[in-house]
């Protein structure tokens, strides 16, 4: 038992560290990348061009380029013969490696850090690579392995994601049911704070006891009978204003115990995600697989599903019901300014932020999903 245990616990650090070489590997990829976008027009690195920079920063990017692309070649030598060990996501993530090294492996005429060409093409090596894999009679185990870390991992993640939906929404009610609601209805009649009838309510009030006045004196005209005195109509009213003081005096609490158990709800959320690191980066693992699982049509689609919704031209009846729930859930004024001001500034910064992404992002890990995305807003 104890030497299956420590297997299992050495098992267990061979693979993280083999996602930490991958996950250096890939940061160092990206980094050749956004270096090629920004100083060589998207193309391979060249030395021998002279770029319109100081020479001090000219030398720190390359030397940043050089450390980037050593780091790439020294995991790839670690990761290749492992590489039936990782999943489809960090299959991508070595395909990218790949593809950067790739572009400095045979540049020996314009780049002096690049090795000697290989004797074969390394695309033939890896189909021989492949083939032996499959006639591996290990091979059979390697797939079940697998499947069996798949299945793994779908669990862990919808285990994670349950408990980062489920222990705030417990954590809300709970408290709010058997800490909150008794203490802030205890301390109300005795702290002005909590109990103040803020002026929105006020006005709701004065709004629901001239209906309520109304009502009276057309439901006589319909019944045909005297019009009640101005005694009565006075009695009446201040029982109904007594009425709606009190129903206003427990929306003003609501709103405090809202704050509170949303405060409680929050905390609850943030020790799922100090606790359940390893079990995060599983699920954002899992979610990238799913995503970049569907088809190229299928992620177009979503992506004008959810662009539409919040930044498209129709989206400020959406945002405008959403901004007046939260005001109503916090207790706030529903102010007609400030939901025309965030309406005008927020969707638009999201948008920018959007396709930002998908220049920087999405261009390179899926460009067909951006050509079908280009082709379905019409070559927009």
């Amino acid at each position: 038992m104890a030497l299956r245990d420590w297997m299992g616990t050495f098992g267990k650090a061979r693979s993280s560290d083999l996602v930490m070489q991958l996950e250096r590997a890939y940061e160092a990829a990206l980094l050749i990348q956004s270096i090629e976008i920004e100083f060589f027009a998207d193309r391979p690195v060249r030395t021998d061009l002279e770029l319109s920079m100081p020479r001090q920063v000219r030398g720190q990017m390359l030397r940043r380029f050089r450390v980037a692309l050593q780091l790439c070649r020294e995991s790839l030598e670690q990761l290749l013969p492992r590489r039936h060990e990782l999943d489809s996501q960090q299959q991508r993530q070595l395909q990218l490696i790949e593809s950067v090294e790739a572009r400095y492996d045979s540049r020996s005429s314009t780049a002096s850090f690049s090795r000697s060409p290989d004797l074969i093409p390394r695309s033939l090596m890896g189909a021989v690579e492949r083939v032996r894999q499959q006639l591996d009679p290990e091979a059979e185990a390697t797939v079940v392995a697998g499947f069996r870390r798949k299945r793994n991992t779908t669990l862990v993640s919808l285990r994670i994601l349950l408990l980062l939906v489920l222990v705030p929404l417990l954590m809300q009610q709970a408290s709010r049911s058997f800490v909150i609601s008794p203490v802030v209805d205890h301390f109300a009649p005795h702290v002005p704070f909590l109990s103040y009838t803020k002026p929105q309510l006020e006005e709701a009030a004065v709004e629901k006891l001239r209906i309520y006045k109304a009502e009276i004196e057309f439901d006589a005209l319909l019944k045909g009978s005297v019009l009640p005195t101005n005694e009565e109509l006075h009695q009446a009213l201040a029982l109904r204003a007594e009425e709606l003081k009190l129903e206003a005096d427990s929306q003003s609490t609501r709103a405090i115990k809202n704050v509170i158990s949303d405060g409680f709800a929050m905390l609850g959320f943030a020790l799922v995600c100090v606790f359940g690191q390893e079990e995060i980066r599983v699920l954002r693992g899992f979610i990238d697989e799913l995503v970049y699982g569907l088809s190229d049509s299928a992620k177009a689609f979503a992506i004008i599903l959810f662009t539409d919704i919040f930044v498209g031209f129709h989206s400020p009846e959406g945002w405008t019901v959403l901004l007046d729930g939260v005001a109503n859930h916090l207790g706030l004024p529903q102010r007609e300014n400030f939901i025309l001001l965030f309406i005008a500034t927020f969707p638009v910064i999201l948008a920018t932020i959007f396709k930002y992404w998908i220049f920087r992002y999405l261009n390179r890990v899926s460009p067909s999903s951006v050509a079908t995305l280009r082709n379905m807003n019409g070559g927009g």
